[in-house]
């Protein structure tokens, strides 16, 4: 089966998330998403959660993390271990390790914390995904990382980078997936049984995130 999963997503439980899970998972559902992976900043929610929350929301909510490394950042999918500390390889190298899912999030995108070209090809041998469309990444930098996918024959992936609910699924990924448990759709995920789709983010949605982020830090 065909499922429509946003793999890049942040909760109000980032520095710079806006909206709450529950908000997050109605917005899904109203873009006809049947999932989301949470990959809050630095901050893990774990498998126990994962299949807690996809039970109270009627989602697939997919465990993951987006970390900040000195070289840039980097998804984590169905994460087993803490990541402190570690550098671009060793997290890679970590992850291949746990059986978890590593993707490259707006990987040239300088503006977003991409980890760029030369970081991306040392990465090549951990047989990363490529978030070739992330929708608050301007389009030069997604061609960029499509072209980049292409040349290395490596999977691509779709997220929306969404920090307010209105992003959630303006660009997301296509899983084909055997069935809808959370195994299986993150299994399908790691062997690169996906496809990039959507749009960017409107800039009405960016503006409304922007401020809805202002107004969050003054009420702190």
């Amino acid at each position: 089966m065909l499922l429509k999963i946003d793999l890049h997503v942040h909760t109000d439980r980032s520095p710079d998330g806006c909206s709450t899970i529950g908000e997050i998972a109605e917005a899904a559902k109203r873009k006809g998403l049947q999932g989301l992976a949470i990959t809050d900043h630095d901050l893990i929610l774990s498998e126990s959660d994962a299949l807690r929350l996809s039970g109270e929301l009627g989602l697939i909510v997919i465990p993951g993390v987006e970390l900040s490394t000195p070289a840039g950042h980097l998804i984590v999918l169905n994460p087993k271990r803490e990541f402190v500390g570690l550098s671009l390889r060793a997290v890679a190298e970590s992850t291949r390790q746990d059986g978890s899912t590593l993707i490259i999030p707006h990987p040239m995108d300088p503006l977003s914390h991409g980890i760029g070209f030369s970081e991306a090809t040392s990465l090549i041998p951990y047989c990363p995904l490529i978030e070739a469309l992330n929708a608050s990444t301007l389009d030069r930098y997604n061609s960029r990382a499509k072209d980049f996918a292409l040349k290395n024959s490596l999977p691509m992936v779709a997220g929306s980078d969404a920090h307010l609910a209105d992003a959630v699924g303006d660009a997301f990924t296509i899983v084909d997936s055997p069935s809808c448990d959370l195994v299986s759709v993150v299994s399908s995920i790691s062997v690169g049984k996906t496809a990039p789709s959507g749009k960017r983010t409107s800039a009405a949605t960016a503006a409304k995130t922007v401020c809805t982020r202002l107004i969050r830090r003054i009420r702190r």
